[in-house]
């Protein structure tokens, strides 16, 4: 990870960092595990912490981590995501920290595992993705298995198997089974080209 944010910052990338701080089990500790990417310009650490998470909205990790990023003036930003079954607040801030709260997005072990609790809705509404315009791509995500999405889920190559330039250069989401149809028209669309389940 410390190469790819060397390299990628060398190529005139902002990079963003995004860690749920299992990592930080000290201060001190944190401030090890930081130091490599607090070294790079143009570097943000984004921390997760909510309850899922932990028991509560900030996890003694995320202080830890916190702590360190800011005593290497490491640009930080903490987000947490709202959780249905909860009715205590989520802080506005974490050790002097501002806290973005996201709504929870259905996807990946969110859907099995919280989507009876979410709003009900007509399937016929979700015409659109409302956090990406795949059309337009402005920013992907590389996960620990060399995959490159362009939304978690949805992957157009591996940077391990296919150089990441390629990959961007390559990408066409019209010739993409999964990405035309959202663009055309959503989840519906999906739906309605490969008749699943709904």
């Amino acid at each position: 990870m410390v190469r790819t944010v060397r390299e990628s910052v060398n190529r005139g990338f902002h990079v963003e960092v995004l860690s749920n701080c299992y990592w930080a089990t000290c201060p001190e500790d944190a401030v090890e595990w930081l130091l490599p990417i607090a070294e790079a310009e143009d570097v943000e650490l984004t921390l997760s912490s909510d309850l899922y998470h932990g028991e509560m909205w900030a996890t003694d990790e995320m202080k830890n981590a916190v702590k360190a990023a800011k005593s290497l003036n490491l640009k930080v930003g903490i987000i947490a995501v709202k959780n249905p079954e909860t009715k205590t607040p989520c802080p506005d801030q974490i050790e002097g920290v501002k806290v973005d709260l996201w709504e929870l997005m259905y996807r990946g072990r969110a859907c099995s595992k919280l989507a009876d609790k979410a709003e009900k809705k007509e399937w016929r509404e979700f015409t659109k993705c409302p956090y990406e315009d795949f059309a337009k791509q402005e920013r992907v995500h590389i996960d620990p298995f060399g995959y490159v999405h362009v939304c978690q889920g949805i992957a157009i190559g591996n940077a391990w198997q296919k150089p990441f330039a390629k990959i961007i250069e390559e990408y066409n989401p019209y010739a993409n089974p999964i990405l035309e149809p959202l663009i055309r028209g959503g989840p519906v669309a999906l739906v309605e080209k490969f008749n699943l389940p709904h």
